[in-house]
């Protein structure tokens, strides 16, 4: 008999069965939560759930892991340093018994979750703030030089009128050379032109 290497499609076989295991293993790290909602808001989680393909569990679970981590972000920075701690240090409990009541002998726990969160608003908070003081520094500079562009227009819009009037004060001094051009049979027409006319 000959030997058969694994072909690609064989493979995936391979990577479902490994998928699988994954979620399991998902599964048992898990706690199960049991709460009441709306019939709107569950008419809703059904519709998002089916649209993507997923079990309304799993759309509820990513939901709910999102707003807690923006209910987070909204508590002032001292307060939700001690919280982290105090989530931080409960969260170990809370995955023993999870492991308890799924038969584990222990689940692969991550400590320091809500403290990196925690670091990572504050780095965000700090950015936003940076921004917000370089943003007031520009504004009067801005300002200034609104202003100053204003000023300028203004000067340029009157150049034009000054200019006007004293092309208009020349022609109107001019020696008595310019009045001996005019003939005598013209001179009605040879009346000024007003510029602004």
């Amino acid at each position: 008999m000959q030997d058969i290497d694994t072909t690609s499609t064989q493979s995936l076989i391979d990577r479902y069965y490994e998928e699988e295991k994954a979620q399991r293993e998902l599964e048992q790290t898990l706690a199960s939560f049991t709460m009441r909602v709306d019939a709107n808001d569950l008419a809703m989680l059904n519709m998002i759930a089916r649209r993507f393909r997923k079990t309304r569990e799993e759309v509820a679970q990513e939901v709910l892991s999102n707003a807690l981590i923006d209910l987070f972000a909204r508590v002032e920075a001292g307060e939700r340093k001690l919280m982290a701690r105090d989530a931080d240090d409960a969260a170990r409990s809370v995955a023993n018994e999870i492991a308890e009541e799924n038969g584990l002998p222990g689940i692969d726990f991550k400590p320091g979750y809500w403290a990196n969160n925690d670091r990572q608003i504050t780095k965000i908070e700090r950015k936003k703030a940076k921004l917000a003081e370089q943003a007031e520094k520009e504004e009067p500079i801005a300002m200034n030089d609104d202003a100053n562009d204003d000023t300028m227009e203004a000067e340029t819009q009157q150049a034009p009128v000054e200019m006007e009037n004293e092309v208009v004060e020349s022609s109107a001094g001019n020696d008595s050379d310019a009045e001996e051009v005019v003939s005598e049979d013209n001179q009605e027409a040879a009346q000024p032109v007003s510029v602004f006319g």
